[in-house]
This record gives structure tokens, C-alpha cells and sequence, in this order.
């Protein structure tokens, strides 16, 4: 049986592929439309991969889908508890348009309705954990912003089943309140981990009476909102909270560039020691409840990597694992595993396990040559590869190190890595400041081997996955200091020969020649970038900033020859390539595209027509253009989830133009991601009469 999940559209998209049980592949669309978190409504990424792995569309038995609609009712009921009159009455429109919209894009791709399979948020989360498990028994604590409606869920896995026992029901949210706080302190979407590194600076007891009258916690972990005075219309967003909470107990929110104050250390240390508490408590009442040795974490949330390592040393179970597919990405595996062991049924048995996490795409190592001559660097194949990049490290060399599949998940596990000497001083700036253009008090990550681990870090278990905190030893945190945090905690990544041979054969290479088993290892890409994808990608960075040397497979680069600086990495300098080499016209509406983008459009359209979209004539298009290219100022998952953008004006002359002037549409959105206009344009129509093919058409035999 083939079975294909989903975590479709919006945020942390991903695609996995299972045949009888097994992965073929797990898919990250930030990998490949190059924005941070994968934010998009384009599935484009799916049909490549099956195309890839020679298997059509009509092969595929189930599609999951991590959303379930069919609670839309009982989340109207959850609003209704907080919102009154007209604000009910918009957030009831709202949910009607949003929650069947994942499902609809599907069978908007061409996938049959009766294959398409509908499962509850966090029981995919679950799934994805105790079905990748190698336990028959094991306590599952699933936490995040929001599902359909709860925020939390903690279950048992036993045999083959998953028993839930508790959840937390919207709007009441850990993920949400973590989030606010991060937005309060001034970063966006998806960097919470900033937060959890600043906690390490400040004094959690400073303001954690305020933030206690807030957030009430019981002895379980069951959590609740205190009622919110501020208005009465709160839908208790990560947006409204970081207004209505932190903004009301701790004034304005800090300004992008603002310096980090002790009022932040202090705001961050409160909000993490919160979130701790819930989670300790609540492993704590998952031991009572189920009396299992094992527990397993997932859920936005559980990419705390500090709560993580508290619930390890606390000694509640035997064993803790968090995969690297704790967060949203990770619904689409469990989606799949859950509807296999669904179908396969008690006696179907339980045969993969996840045992490492590099799922991901190859890297196209064939093209290493071609894409260092665009960058004018020259390499060679190495006969060992891996002395070599000992040796370099040894001698205090930054190395990139890109090699196989990629991992899944947010954390650099060795596959695409920069890897630094943890024992030369000043390395940790060095990459910060010439490689990372990051913040300076951030912590990297060690990856040691496994059997070195208690040497060096108070923890005795495979940690393999970097979603765990453990101390360094008193004695190595002096020498170790670049891979540890303020806190004296570090963020492990044990090794094993049979999880990455190749990685494991580096790390010991390296022991033979400095006497230590760990490297300093963080994510291979720039600021604000996901972890490389192609040769390209990695010769674009190692060109254009200070690292050291660049290993791709056996291929090895060390003679770096000067080059151009190019600007800071945005996700367009990828994305428009997928546009046609065709005479193109750019059609703006009130906002203009961003400069630096336009530059780069018109770099490969010299001549680009530009005009606006609400003044075209759609009947003289096809003699001037082969396409059309619409800048929309919204991130591309807007293009279905927003109601008023699916029917604004300019939705309304793009379906023209296609129509009318049988002439395809890109959409831009405002971070640089291509999405085919016919693909989202018609998700919420019933009726599709469009002379312009959907890219998907194609696809199916």
C-alpha cells in the first residue's frame, strides 16, 4: 500500500511518502521554495517528488490529511465560549473558510475525495512519534499552538493503539503564549528558540508572579488563560497576547534592532520557566497515568530543547526521545504512519522505526563542478574526504560539510552542516560573525560520539536528534565553551557508525588528531535561509562569506578565488528561476514590488513589461506576452487561507487573464515565492472552466 501525508499549504508544509509502512522520502517545501518554514499554498513540491521516485499520482491509495474538518462544529462551540455577537459571528465565517481549506487543496490537486483521509491535528503529531518508535509502550505529550480544537494532547501508545487521555482546548495555549512572548521581544514567526536561548540570561523569578496571574497551571500540567479584560472581543491570538499581556504588564514591545535589555533576559527567563513547569508536571502525571518507562514529546513546543533536557535529568522516565519532526512538518509522517497501521491492523505488525533522520533529497553532487565554475571556485575529488576535512578542522579551518540525504527537522545533524574546531578560541564569532550573520549570544551545538557522550555531558542516553539539553562536565566548560550555552547546558547530538557513518568516520578522525569526540556543528545557511538544498546553494554561501573550506560528497574545495560579493540570501534568488523564459509582464497593484526583487526579475528578463493590475487590458495580453507575473504583498499561503485575497480584484483579473486571454499567471508573494496562479485561484470553486492546464494536470496518467 502506498500512502501519501500531508501537512498541505500554510506553514511547515511537508510531503511523505510510504510504501507498506516504510518512508520513501519526507519532503520539507522549505527546502525547496526557499522560505523559512515553508509558508505556501503551492503543492508543486509533492508532484515533483513522486515524479522523482517514479510513481504517478493515481498509484497512491490514501492521502492524509493533518486537519480534520469534521470538528469544525465543536470549534465554533470552543469560540462561543469567548467571543459574543459580531466577533463570534466573524470568527465563525472565518473557520468555515479556513479549516476545510487543507482538504480542499488536495482534492483541488486531483486527488479522489473518497482517498483523501481526514485526521485530528495532534493524533498526527502522536502518531508521528509512537508509530516511529521502536516502544510498545510509551507516554506521548503533544504541545503546540493549535489544532482543530485543542492545543495540547496527552496520550498512551500500547500495542497498537493510541489512547488519548487528556487534551487542552482552544483558545487555552502554551504555543500561542511562548509565540507572544517572542513577538513582544521583537522576532517573528518561528524563532522561539531565540527566546529559549535569551531565558539562559535572565532571572525567571523577577516576573513570574505576573505572568503566574496569567497562566495558571495546576499540579497535572493542565494549563488555562485567567480572562483577559482588555476587550471582549480577544480571540487570544500570539499577536493579541503579546498587546493584552506583555505589552500591558511590561510596556511597548522591542523594535527590530532595539538592544536586548535585562527587562528581556527577565520576560524570556519567566516565560521559559512556565513552560517548563507544564511540561515537567505534565510528563509527571503522563507517568502516573500510564506507568510506561518511556515517554515521547512532540508538538511545536517540544522543540524546547531546554524543557527537554529538564525532563531527562529529572530522572520521571527511563528514556525520553523527541524526533526531529516535533514540529508541524512532522503531522504529515504521522498522518501516514496512522493511516497504515490503521489499515494494517493488529496483526499487521509494526516494522520501521525511525532510527535517523536524513529523509530528505540527495544532494545533486553530480553538478558540483558546473555550479563551482558559475562562482569561478575550482575544486577537486578527494580519495578521503574525510582526513582531509580532519585535518582542516584540526587546524582550526571552518569546513561546510554536505553529504547524502538532508535531515528532516530544523537542527543540522551532519548531512548539511558548518562544522568548527570547539576547542580554538574566538570559533564561535568567527562563524557568527563571517559565515552566519547571527547573534553572538546564541549557542551552537556539539555533535560527539555516542560513546564519548557521559565524557564530556551529564547524560548517558542516544540523544541523536539535537532536541535535548544536557550539562557539560564542569571540567570541559571552559574548553568546550563555544558549544555550550550561558547556562552551562549544550544542545547534544550523539553519533553512531550506524546513523551516519560517513559523519561518525569524521568525528573519530578528528579525535585522532585533537583527543576530543566533538565538533561544533551548526546549520548550513545563511540568516533568515532553511538548510541548503543544492550544490549551488552551498557554493553560493561558502563563496560569498568567510568559511573555510566546503566538502560535497568527495568533492573538495579549499582554494577559495575571489568573487563578487552578492546580496544577502532571499528566497527569490531560487524561486525565479521557476518562471518561464518567455516575454513576461509584471503587473503591480497598490504596492509595488520590492526594489532588490525587481532587480533580480528583470537580471533575467531584460525586457519585463510592467504596468498595473487594475488598469490591463486582458484582451491585447496575448499578443504582447507568453505570461504574466502578479506581485501580491501577503505571504503565498494568503493566496487560499485569506478570504478577501481569494476574491480581491486582483484574484478577479488573474482568472481573466487566463480565461479570456488563455495566457498563464505567476504569483509573487512578498518574500519572493513562484506560485502558479491557476493551482490556488480555483481551490474554493466547485466549478473550474479555465483554458490554462493546472500544473498538477499533467501530472496524473
Amino acid at each position: 500500500m502506498i500512502i501519501l501525508g500531508t501537512k498541505a499549504v500554510q506553514h511547515d508544509a511537508c510531503f511523505v511518502l510510504l510504501r507498506d509502512g516504510e518512508p520513501l522520502f519526507i519532503y520539507e517545501q522549505e527546502r525547496f521554495n526557499r522560505v523559512k518554514h515553508g509558508m505556501s499554498s503551492d503543492l508543486s513540491v509533492l508532484f515533483d517528488a513522486l515524479e522523482e521516485h517514479s510513481i504517478t499520482p493515481d498509484q497512491i491509495d490514501l492521502v492524509t490529511n493533518c486537519i480534520d474538518p469534521a470538528r469544525l462544529g465543536e470549534r465554533k462551540a470552543q469560540v462561543r465560549t469567548f467571543l459574543r455577537g459580531r466577533a463570534a459571528d466573524e470568527m465563525d465565517a472565518y473557520l468555515d473558510w479556513r479549516l476545510p481549506t487543507w482538504r480542499r487543496s488536495l482534492l483541488a490537486a486531483g486527488f479522489p475525495e473518497e482517498r483523501v483521509v481526514d485526521i485530528r491535528h495532534h493524533l498526527c503529531h502522536a502518531a508521528g512519534v509512537y508509530y516511529a518508535s521502536p516502544f510498545g509502550d510509551a507516554a506521548v505529550l503533544s504541545v503546540d499552538g493549535s489544532g482543530e480544537t485543542e492545543t495540547a494532547m496527552l496520550a498512551h501508545g500500547h500495542g497498537h493503539d493510541i489512547t488519548v487521555l487528556r487534551t487542552t482546548p482552544h483558545p487555552q495555549s502554551l504555543g500561542h503564549f511562548y509565540q507572544a512572548a517572542t513577538f513582544w521581544l521583537g522576532w517573528g514567526f518561528g524563532e522561539e528558540g531565540k527566546t529559549m536561548a535569551l531565558a539562559g540570561y535572565g532571572d525567571p523569578k523577577r516576573y513570574r508572579k505576573q505572568l503566574d496571574a496569567f497562566m495558571l497551571v495546576d499540579e497535572t500540567g493542565a494549563f488555562a488563560f485567567a480572562p483577559l479584560e482588555a476587550r471582549e472581543d480577544n480571540r487570544y491570538t500570539s499577536a493579541e497576547l503579546a498587546a493584552d499581556v506583555f505589552t500591558r504588564l511590561f510596556g511597548p514591545a522591542r523594535r527590530d534592532g532595539e538592544p536586548l535589555r535585562q527587562l528581556h533576559q527577565d520576560v524570556a527567563a519567566a516565560v521559559q520557566a512556565i513552560c517548563e513547569d507544564v511540561m515537567l508536571k505534565s510528563a509527571r502525571f503522563l507517568k502516573a497515568e500510564t506507568g510506561s518507562p518511556n515517554l515521547l514529546l512532540t508538538g511545536g513546543v517540544a522543540l524546547n530543547s531546554v524543557a527537554n533536557g529538564l525532563i531527562m535529568r529529572s530522572g520521571i522516565f527511563d528514556r525520553i526521545v523527541v524526533y526531529p519532526q516535533a514540529g508541524d512538518s512532522g503531522t504529515a509522517l504521522g498522518g501516514a504512519l496512522y493511516a497504515h497501521h490503521r489499515n494494517a491492523g493488529a496483526g499487521g505488525g509494526r516494522r520501521w522505526h525511525m532510527t535517523h533522520a536524513y529523509w530528505g533529497r540527495r544532494v545533486d553532487a553530480e553538478n558540483a563542478a558546473a555550479a563551482a565554475a558559475a562562482y569561478g571556485q575550482r575544486g577537486a575529488r578527494s580519495p578521503d574526504v574525510v582526513a582531509a576535512a580532519a585535518d582542516l578542522l584540526a587546524a582550526g579551518r571552518t569546513v561546510g560539510w554536505v553529504q547524502g540525504r538532508s535531515e528532516v527537522g530544523p537542527r543540522s545533524l551532519g548531512n548539511r552542516s558548518i562544522l568548527g574546531n570547539p576547542l580554538v578560541p574566538g570559533i564561535k564569532q568567527r562563524i557568527n560573525d563571517g559565515i552566519k550573520h547571527r547573534e553572538n549570544w546564541r549557542p551552537f551545538a556539539p555533535s560527539v560520539l555516542r560513546e564519548d557522550l557521559s565524557t564530556y555531558f551529564e547524560a548517558d542516553q542516544d540523544l541523536p536528534y539535537m532536541t535535548v539539553v544536557a550539562p557539560l562536565r564542569a571540567e570541559w566548560r571552559q574548553r568546550l565553551e563555544s558549544v555550550g550555552h550561558v547556562d552551562g547546558t549544550a544542545r547534544v547530538q550523539t553519533v553512531t557508525e550506524q546513523s551516519n557513518p560517513r559523519f561518525y568516520a569524521l568525528l573519530r578522525a578528528f579525535k585522532e588528531r585533537t583527543g576530543v569526540g566533538v565538533l561544533l556543528n551548526t546549520s548550513f545557511n545563511d540568516r533568515g535561509e532553511p538548510l541548503v538544498q543544492t550544490c549551488e546553494q552551498a557554493l553560493r554561501l561558502y563563496t560569498t562569506s568567510d568559511m573555510d573550506a566546503l566538502c560535497i560528497d568527495d568533492w573538495l574545495f579549499t582554494e577559495k578565488a575571489p568573487s563578487p560579493r552578492t546580496q544577502p540570501f532571499a528566497p527569490y534568488l531560487d524561486t525565479f528561476r521557476r518562471l518561464p523564459k518567455a516575454r513576461l509582464l509584471l503587473l503591480e497593484g497598490d504596492a509595488p514590488m520590492p526594489h532588490p526583487m525587481l532587480a533580480e526579475l528583470r537580471r533575467d528578463h531584460p525586457d519585463l513589461g510592467r504596468g498595473r493590475a487594475d488598469t490591463v487590458a486582458v484582451e491585447e495580453l496575448a499578443a504582447s506576452y507568453d505570461a504574466v507575473v502578479c506581485y501580491v504583498d501577503a505571504p503565498a499561503d494568503h493566496f487560499i487561507f485569506d478570504r478577501g485575497l481569494y476574491h480581491s480584484d486582483l484574484a478577479e483579473t488573474s482568472r481573466r487573464i487566463m480565461s479570456e486571454a488563455r495566457v498563464p499567471v505567476h504569483w509573487v508573494d512578498s518574500r519572493g515565492d513562484v506560485v502558479p496562479a491557476r493551482d490556488v485561484l480555483y481551490v474554493h470553486h466547485e466549478d473550474v472552466r479555465c483554458p490554462v492546464p493546472s500544473s498538477y494536470a499533467g501530472r496524473w496518467s
